[in-house]
């Protein structure tokens, strides 16, 4: 991956942010035992991540790194968080602690996360960093008084143009200077992502106006292949989900069966394109997902017969979703990132079968456990497992 191949060396070499770089290493120059932590936040790709590892070697400390989302109650914070901000590193020096995605712990704060983290920052031996790419959760706000903020912005578009024909200069890539500005305005500010587009050759708009049902079904309208590739490029999602919401579409429709599945069968062969890229991690390939759709599943199913809505559920789920919202949001944004989807194509697409699985006791119990949930979970999910069993048999 071009992302790992060209990452900064040092601080200097990276891309923008200079002043909330140089603000993080100041703060660690002054940092006192009962002081506050660093809370770095801005949007994916900024940079975050990447200034506290390199800030952490500028100043000789041992980076402990920690993801808020993975330990979710007080207690298992206790034991992942608690050690590592009570103990100085292996050969006596101090460590920097760093708590990434703290943002991640929506929906937990009543379980006494947040309150612990506070007090965890107030008795840490080491300076603390922490990050969230969105200043405006709950969570983020409540650590406000625990925390010295520092803002990581877009870079300009000019300074990731410049990085971006440094790497294909490397690369001995024949890109002109519009194609690397394509590239860049794509990425919209997400450098990491600029570079994983130059690589793939994807010249999609990251932040397409288009929605994910006006996308698939833009695509399904499509007059042409290319209007179809078109439609599928301004897909604001990720690969996986564009095939997921595709396939939902398409099992949905009421079109002819052997139209249905010369569609399915397209799908197929686009989702094993899919899996040897997630595989081999070779995102080159990706350049080749959408024009594989666009000719084959659009050839199958173009014409008109199919729609995507993202309500549509095998079963009335949204009114558990409206009732235990919460709880069916926690759930689904933890598993789908164990199985590589969003929160949103878990609620929709898996969550229905999830709760028919629960029903078995052994399962719902493992499943409870894998994901860190409390007991009551258990007991909410042996609930809902039992009115899906009633709502599938009617």
């Amino acid at each position: 991956m071009w992302t790992e191949k060209y990452r900064p060396a040092s601080l200097e070499e990276m891309v923008g942010n200079e002043e909330a770089r140089a603000k993080l290493l100041l703060w660690l120059k002054k940092w006192k035992q009962g002081g506050k932590a660093a809370l770095l936040v801005g949007p994916p790709g900024t940079g975050k991540t990447t200034t506290v590892h390199l800030a952490a070697a500028e100043m000789g400390l041992e980076l402990v790194e920690l993801n808020a989302s993975d330990s979710r109650t007080k207690d298992r914070l206790s034991k992942k968080v608690g050690e590592a901000m009570a103990s100085t590193s292996l050969f006596g020096g101090r460590s920097l602690i760093f708590l990434d995605e703290v943002d991640g712990l929506a929906g937990r704060s009543d379980y006494g996360a947040i309150d612990f983290i506070k007090d965890a920052v107030r008795r840490s031996e080491s300076p603390v960093v922490m990050a969230a790419n969105d200043p405006e959760s709950g969570e983020v706000k409540k650590l406000g008084s625990a925390t010295s903020r520092i803002e990581f912005r877009k870079p300009d578009l000019t300074d990731v143009e410049e990085r971006l024909a440094d790497i294909g200069r490397k690369e001995g890539l024949h890109a002109s200077p519009g194609e690397i500005s394509e590239v860049a305005k794509a990425a919209n500010g997400d450098l990491r992502a600029a570079v994983n587009f130059l690589q793939s050759g994807i010249p999609a708009r990251k932040d397409e106006e288009l929605t994910a049902s006006e996308s698939v079904n833009a695509f399904f309208d499509a007059t042409d292949e290319k209007a179809a590739l078109r439609a599928l490029r301004a897909y604001p999602g990720q690969p996986r989900e564009k095939l997921r919401d595709i396939f939902t579409a398409v099992t949905r429709s009421r079109v002819h069966e052997e139209r249905k599945a010369d569609a399915l069968e397209a799908l197929s062969r686009a989702d094993v394109v899919m899996g040897r890229i997630m595989r081999g991690k070779d995102w080159r390939l990706l350049r080749y997902l959408d024009p594989m759709l666009a000719s084959g599943l659009w050839k199958a199913l173009g014409d008109g017969g199919a729609r995507y809505t993202v309500d549509a559920v095998p079963w009335s789920l949204q009114v558990r979703i409206w009732n235990d919202a919460r709880k069916l949001k926690d759930i689904a944004g933890l598993a789908g990132k164990k199985v590589g989807t969003s929160q949103k194509g878990f609620l929709a697409e898996d969550m229905p079968f999830l709760l028919l699985l629960c029903a078995d006791g052994g399962f719902r119990e493992s499943f409870v456990d894998a994901l860190g949930l409390e007991e009551n979970y258990d007991v909410f999910l042996a609930k809902e497992a039992g009115r899906a069993g009633r709502a599938g048999r009617r």
